[in-house]
């Protein structure tokens, strides 16, 4: 308790500006004494300054984060849109690019999954859907995104229907089921297991994940659309931002 409310008596003193080490030191012992039992005095009348202060505290923290991450987006720029390898639903000269960093694994991306349907089956051509195969959830996430890249090579449809049934499936997801999956989506699974073993395809999603980690995507599904970060499956921000984009 000491602790935190020398924390937030430390946010009070700072954003009121009472750190001013120049005039501080012009100050006696006794007056640097009158100060603080001021500041004491003012917080005990208005304790609710307090969780005022650690809120603008907390919301300077997320603007300066979210800043870094907006930089970090105009120096991968190329990286994120410009990859050949990434998986890419809809055309490339469509009005608006939707990138998401996913993991088959992840809950939230199969809610999200249902979002990104929605957008095609509306929008259509105007909207490229491009996903960042980011497997963060173990080994089993690893092989789903290796064998989702694999199958990318049979084609943009077999990639879509086999991608969809990934996401779709709950539970594990070992070998036997994402061969499973690959069958009933129409994917050559004898040749997605030869592709698999490419080297290139593993050294593809390292990248990926070390652009991720460069955004600071810490958690899946990470939009990025048209420019405009929303992390996490936040449909009514994602649909704000798309109908922002296609507006123009």
């Amino acid at each position: 308790m000491m602790l935190r409310f020398a924390g937030a008596f430390a946010a009070i003193v700072f954003l009121m500006g009472c750190q001013q080490p120049a005039a501080s030191a012009q100050l006696s012992e006794p007056e640097r004494d009158e100060v603080r039992e001021l500041i004491r005095s003012y917080i005990l009348e208005n304790p609710e300054i307090i969780e005022e202060a650690l809120i603008e505290l907390q919301r300077r923290a997320r603007a300066r984060e979210m800043q870094s991450v907006y930089d970090a987006l105009s120096a991968n720029e190329a990286a994120i849109y410009n990859d050949p390898r990434d998986p890419r639903l809809g055309p490339d000269d469509a009005e608006v690019v939707i990138v998401e960093f996913m993991d088959y694994k992840c809950s939230y991306c199969r809610v999200a999954a249902s979002w990104v349907e929605s957008v095609r089956e509306e929008y259509g051509d105007r909207v490229q859907i491009l996903f960042k195969e980011y497997p963060i959830l173990g080994d089993e996430s690893v092989e789903a995104s290796r064998a989702a890249i694999a199958a990318l090579r049979q084609g943009d449809e077999v990639y879509a229907a086999f991608h969809m049934a990934l996401i779709r499936s709950s539970g594990p997801l070992p070998g036997t089921r994402i061969d499973q999956l690959a069958a009933v989506s129409g994917v050559d699974v004898a040749q997605m297991r030869t592709d698999m073993e490419d080297p290139e395809i593993l050294a593809h999603i390292n990248q990926v994940r070390s652009l991720g980690r460069a955004l600071n995507v810490t958690g899946t599904p990470f939009f990025i659309v048209d420019g405009v970060v929303v992390p996490g499956a936040n449909e009514m921000a994602l649909n704000e931002a798309l109908s922002a984009a296609l507006r123009g």
